[in-house]
């Protein structure tokens, strides 16, 4: 047990996955020449002397987006860049004296150095996430995107059985072919206890909220087989959240704003959607999208019901007391300050730890200390944010 006798749940952890290096020995034969494909614009991608992006860049090789614009500068002449995050272990939280230490990048793929970092940051479980398979919904080829969802999870899958007890991983459900999600998320549900939760975006390909009916088949089989929907936020990569295209490829705005403005529309289309009552034993959590707006939105999805009910049909109670009945959760940033006045507003049994390492924007391997030197949060509620939240969001990590 890592922190005083009590266990420590990471409910955001990251693998930084390469598909040109994971993928290989995983991917079903029929997409191997495809596969070669992305594989060899990797390679050219290096060439130019730029940096690894499929995603979410000017130079990405899927689907290149501008997200490098300085403020306060006209013309950039396409030499700016997406942040490295090259301050961000000075950042975390800001003031600090010291640097953080280095983040080793092999305990993406090296479960030795994950386990000695998880150790080092008084962690006993992750949970993890990739970084940018959800994006893969911007691929033409619905197929080759199945299918590398399928090579992802089977190589995650063999990546956490090497420490079983300590790596638990989330299925990505594609949610541009529904169908094909709801068969991954029931294959892997039926035949891996290390797969805790159902990876969605905030939200989905083509502009759907996830109020949007077409997506009920995902809840529904979360429902059935008691896995809890994970939405992770992703800044400026496909499925695009607001802000993408609203703030000029602005990066201090963007990474400053849009996971937590899709935070707030997923929470509000699924609360407005009615989705807590067309499912009534369905469990979610919002991630990586900060925590400290919670309760700002909430007053105002609280007056917006009231002022306006015809908006939202299926919508019966305040948005609050949806919360309050104990099926959302929703993930803190260790470093936020708001974190103690969040607990005091809405109370102790919704709050989830996540790191979010080994992104460049975590506080590891002081995340665990972030939390518990708050002076104004009791032992019970750092036992909670800490572990006991997610074991009732999640019922696998009890095994």
């Amino acid at each position: 047990m890592s922190w005083n006798g009590h266990p420590v749940i990471d409910l955001d952890s990251h693998i930084v996955e390469r598909p040109d290096r994971f993928y290989r020995d995983y991917l079903d034969p029929a997409y191997r020449d495809a596969y070669q494909q992305l594989c060899d614009a990797v390679t050219r991608q290096a060439e130019a002397g730029n940096a690894y992006s499929l995603f979410g860049s000017r130079t990405s090789i899927v689907e290149p987006i501008e997200t490098g614009r300085p403020l306060g500068r006209r013309d950039t002449f396409g030499l700016t860049r997406r942040s490295n995050m090259e301050g961000g272990r000075r950042a975390f939280p800001p003031g600090r004296v010291d640097a953080l230490p280095p983040i080793r990048p092999e305990v993406s793929w090296d479960v030795t150095a994950r386990l000695e970092d998880m150790d080092r940051g008084q962690v006993d479980v992750n949970v993890l996430y990739p970084t940018h398979v959800s994006s893969y919904c911007a691929l033409r080829d619905v197929g080759l995107e199945n299918a590398l969802y399928r090579a992802y999870h089977r190589w995650v899958a063999d990546f956490c059985a090497q420490a079983p007890r300590r790596l638990k991983w989330t299925v990505v459900a594609n949610m541009r072919d529904v169908q094909a999600g709801v068969a991954e998320v029931r294959y892997w549900a039926e035949r891996d206890p290390n797969a805790v939760g159902v990876y969605i975006s905030p939200q989905a390909p083509g502009g759907k909220l996830l109020d949007n009916p077409d997506l009920y088949p995902l809840y529904e089989v979360a429902q059935e087989l008691d896995l809890p929907l994970l939405a992770h936020g992703g800044t400026s990569r496909p499925p695009y959240g607001p802000g993408s295209f609203d703030l000029d490829g602005a990066w201090f705005l963007l990474h400053s704003f849009s996971n937590p403005w899709a935070g707030m529309a997923a929470l509000g289309a699924l609360v407005g959607g009615g989705i807590f009552e067309m499912f009534p034993a369905l469990r979610v959590a919002i991630i990586e999208t900060g925590g400290g707006w919670l309760p700002l939105a909430l007053d105002r999805l609280d007056t917006h019901y009231i002022m306006s009910p015809g908006h939202v049909p299926n919508l019966k109670r305040l948005p609050r007391e949806v919360l309050a009945e104990g099926r959302y959760f929703h993930a803190i940033d260790t470093w936020e300050r708001s974190l103690e006045f969040c607990v005091e507003e809405l109370g102790e049994d919704l709050w989830l730890f996540a790191s979010d390492w080994p992104h460049g924007d975590t506080a590891w391997p002081e995340s665990v200390e972030q939390v518990v030197k708050r002076p104004r949060l009791t032992e019970r509620a750092k036992q909670k944010i800490l572990a006991g939240n997610a074991l009732r969001l999640c019922p696998r990590l009890r095994a």
